[in-house]
This record gives C-alpha cells, structure tokens and sequence, in this order.
C-alpha cells in the first residue's frame, strides 16, 4: 500500500528530526522549514496532512492558515499545529483558522501517531462522503435535464408548425446567457447557479402550448386574430405550471426562473407585449434574454406563411426592434456576438443530436 505524505513545517531542524524518528517508517515525510518552502513542495506535492508549526519567521501558522484555507486546491487538506502552548486561548485561535488538532511539544510518539492516523482516516471519510453526494447530485440533475427536454420534446411533437423551435432556442439562450455572465454589467444578476437552472429552462419556455387546442396550434397559416388571443394563453398557462410547482419541489429556484421564462418572455421592452404588459426592467432579466433569440429563431426558422430570413437580416430586424420590443442593452450585446450566433445558427442540427435532445422521428407523421 502507497504510503500517505505528510508535509511538516518547522523551522527549528531538532523537530524535523524527532518528527522522522516517529513517522519515517509509515509516512511519507516532507520537510520544510519555512511556510515559503512548504508552497514550494506543494506545487508539485500535495499532502495528505500538514504538521504545522505556529510561531515561525516571516509567515506563522496562524497566517499560513489564512492562506490555505482561502486556496480551493489547499482548503481540505487536514492541518494539526505544532506547538508548546497549552493555553486554552490558543487551542481555540487554531481551531477558529481551521485546524483539526494539536500536538504538543516535545512530541509523545505514540500519541503523535493516533493523532495524525485519526485525522488522516476522518479525512479519507469526508472526502468520500463528499464524492458520493456529489455523485448523487448528478444522477439528479441530469433526471432533471432528461425529464426537461424529454417533456419539452412531447410538447413540440404537438405542434406542427413550429418544430424544432424549443431546441433550437435552447441552444441560443445557452450561447448568450453564457455569454451575459461574464460580463462585469450583468455579473451579480446571473450567477452560475441561475444560469444553470435558466438554461435548463430553456426548452420549456413554450410549454403552455400543451393546453393550447390543434386547430389553434396546428394551424399551417397566419392565426386569425380570435386564434392569437388563444394562443397568446400559452405564456400564461406556463408560468402557472411552474407557479403550481414551485412549492412542490426541491429545486424551488429551477421553478421560479422557469416560471419567469415560461410567463413573460412575449413582454416588450415598450410595454406593448403580453400577458402583462410589463416594461422595460420590470421584466425580468431572464425573459427578456429569451425574447431575443425566441424572436431571432422564428425569423431564421421556415414556416407555412415564410421562407427563413437569413441570419443577416435577422440581425437586422433585431437591431431595428431594440428599444422597443427588446431590451437596447440586451440586444446590443446580441449583436455584439454574432458571429457565435451564426455559427450556432449553422450547425445547430448537429449540436441537438450530440445533446441528445428528444426528438420526434422526421419521417413519422405525428
């Protein structure tokens, strides 16, 4: 069996001796006698505990502490301080920066040993209780992404006029949210944990179409205005799908922005759109993203009254629209990326089939 490694920092040579004397013959032992010297070692090594000593020049442990515990490729590593203070005041400094024990000097062999054997085992179970639930967090997010794009390929196997929408605007909405993010201006309204959920949204923005009847949403023509009015339900029987659920689920949050997307994504920045004819930043943010390549993927898209405009002209029409249907900083930063959105536009068939998005059988008249 591998032995484990340790890393002790000291800066008295006597210690590191009667350190070997005890833990040589089981661990792997590492030297150092300054904290600098032990970042030099963990560059290349990484230490399945740190023996740390508290009062050294230059940096102590208490400050060698500070900068483990605020480094995500150091923070878990266990650390027992080295020291011949036996103030309580002490012990409870160290444990409040993130140590896990004490061994005091001159060391007792074997008590030395139980200390760093225990800690490196509670490690050891921590560490894989941590990988099991995170294992079991991604069987449930992608239950959730199959059950989202599944229920989302249902709904569009209804609607005759439209196919391929959900998904293709899904893919755009993932290319421009991603994109949003890292912007400094939209920074702190989408943080990674909204854009996941809006993104597994995406391909339910539409799914109040469920409710809405065949001869409405079938229809191979321009919607009579009596018909528009049934259809324009759709955003409302959405967000109240996702209102119901929303307090029946564990992910609340994947609800909610469900619930926005699904609502209000046929709001116009003027206030002229529906159902509620918010304006401008009432709407919120992650619909009036939708809107954008909602529009721009029914413009690029064949129906039974239109040929595809090209990408170009899309743009255009965008550009022409923003301030009034679209959100003016919004759609600028849309415009600013696309060459993206064209090559997205390109290969778009091929990047639903290598997401293994559900799909109805082309040569199937469903």
């Amino acid at each position: 069996m591998k032995k484990k490694i340790i890393l002790m920092v000291d800066d008295v040579q006597l210690n590191h001796k009667a350190a070997g004397l005890v833990l040589q013959d089981t661990y792997e032992l590492y030297e150092a006698l300054s904290a600098k010297e032990a970042f030099e070692i963990m560059e290349t090594v990484r230490p399945d505990l740190i023996l740390l000593d508290v009062i050294m020049p230059v940096m102590d442990g208490y400050q060698m502490m500070k900068v483990l515990k605020s480094t995500p490729y150091y923070k878990s590593i266990p650390v027992i301080f080295l020291t011949a203070e036996t103030r309580a005041e002490s012990e409870v400094e160290g444990f409040n920066c993130g140590i896990v024990d004490y061994i005091t000097k001159p060391f007792v062999p074997i008590v030395m040993k139980k200390r760093i054997e225990t800690q490196i085992a509670l490690a050891e179970y921590e560490r894989s209780l941590e990988e099991k639930v995170a294992e079991k967090v991604e069987e449930i997010e992608s239950m959730y992404d199959l059950m989202t794009v599944s229920f989302a390929g249902l709904v569009e196997s209804r609607d005759g006029v439209t196919g391929g929408h959900l998904k293709n605007t899904s893919l755009f909405f993932k290319l421009f949210i991603q994109y949003l993010m890292q912007l400094p201006k939209y920074k702190n309204e989408l943080p990674e944990s909204l854009v996941k959920r809006a993104c597994r949204s995406a391909p339910l923005h539409d799914v109040g179409k469920i409710a809405i009847e065949d001869a409405v949403l079938r229809k191979a023509g321009r919607l009579s205005n009596e018909e528009f009015e049934k259809m324009k339900m759709h955003s409302v029987i959405g967000g109240d799908i996702f209102a119901f659920i929303k307090g029946r689920i564990p992910d609340r949050e994947f609800a909610e922005v469900a619930e926005k997307i699904a609502r209000y994504h046929h709001e116009k920045w003027n206030g002229s759109g529906y159902p509620d004819g918010l304006k401008g930043k009432d709407i919120p943010l992650v619909a009036r993203i939708m809107s954008i390549v909602d529009v721009y993927d029914a413009l690029t898209s064949k129906r039974p009254y239109k040929e595809p405009f090209s990408h170009e002209k899309a743009m255009r029409m965008i550009a022409e629209k923003s301030g009034i249907d679209f959100d003016p900083e919004l759609a600028n930063e849309f415009l600013n990326i696309e060459n993206q959105i064209k090559e997205c536009l390109c290969t778009k068939e091929q990047m639903i089939t290598e997401q293994q998005y559900f799909m109805v059988n082309k040569n199937n008249n469903f």
